[in-house]
């Protein structure tokens, strides 16, 4: 007789029966978990069975705080990818995006230093003139004489530039209000109170002066 010999067939259907209820039974605790987490909750997302399955393995996370830190990021990348959208259908990156927008916001003439927009933008002066140069090719931008400045240079917005901002601006906002639709006004109020309240202890100089901030 080998050493694999093969087992009985009753014995093979036993352990495969044991298998089953094993797996029976993990899938119940899952569901129980579930029902305890979602209890009182009307509506469960993706998010719910991921928080589950996480805290049943590591009892140290917070299943709230789980919740609501997957729920901030998943809301994000949803958001992201409009955005995305949005630039790109008005051939735009996201780098010309923000350009134009300071220029439409920041100023009553349309009009800033170049200096002074790579400064804002976090741009090398390498890169904004090959942002400028790009931009002044598609007629979205102009540069100009600065009058209080002989060696200046003072970015322009153009009427195409302004009109393709203002389409592009206006178009994400109606996706951000279409993604946070689910909520009444009260509701909306009371979300941004309690971000602004979490975002306020973030960048609060404690915290970011803290040993552990760089960690």
């Amino acid at each position: 007789m080998g050493l694999y010999m093969t087992p009985p067939l009753d014995s093979l259907y036993v352990e495969s029966l044991d298998m089953e209820i094993l797996y029976q039974r993990s899938l119940d605790v899952k569901r129980l978990d579930m029902e305890s987490y979602g209890e009182g909750m009307e509506l469960q997302d993706s998010v719910d069975f991921c928080t589950v399955d996480i805290t049943s393995h590591y009892p140290q996370i917070d299943n709230q705080v789980e919740g609501a830190t997957s729920r901030i990021a998943a809301i994000g990348k949803h958001l992201s990818r409009t955005f995305d959208d949005t630039v790109a259908d008005y051939g735009l990156n996201h780098g010309e995006y923000r350009m134009l927008l300071r220029l439409s916001t920041r100023a009553a003439d349309h009009r800033m230093s170049a200096g002074d927009l790579s400064k804002i933008l976090a741009l090398s002066s390498g890169a904004m003139t090959n942002r400028l140069d790009r931009m002044e090719r598609a007629g979205l931008i102009r540069r100009v004489p600065d009058p209080r400045d002989r060696r200046g240079v003072l970015v322009e917005l153009t009427e195409a530039g302004k009109e393709r901002i203002d389409a592009a601006v206006v178009d994400q906002a109606t996706k951000e209000i279409d993604s946070l639709s689910a909520l009444s006004a009260k509701e909306l109020t009371t979300l941004n109170q309690l971000l602004r309240k979490v975002l306020v202890s973030l960048e609060s100089p404690a915290v970011a002066d803290s040993p552990h901030a760089a960690v």
